[in-house]
């Protein structure tokens, strides 16, 4: 029996505004799943492709 293969695919990049941050940018059709470990991972999501994780451990410059 051969096993399903799960179509979700995650990039990681730095925030463009903030460098502390990470952006998570989600495809495939099985976005679901990876959304539910990086929930589980500490990022918030901004839209339906897109989440972010925030370091907020000292004041950035402006």
């Amino acid at each position: 029996m051969t096993t399903p293969s799960i179509d979700a695919h995650v990039r990681l990049d730095t925030h463009p505004a903030h460098p502390s941050a990470v952006t998570a940018t989600l495809t495939g059709t099985r976005q679901d799943l990876a959304r539910g470990l990086l929930t589980t991972c500490g990022f918030d999501p901004l839209d339906d492709r897109t989440m972010v994780m925030a370091r907020i451990d000292r004041e950035e410059p402006f």
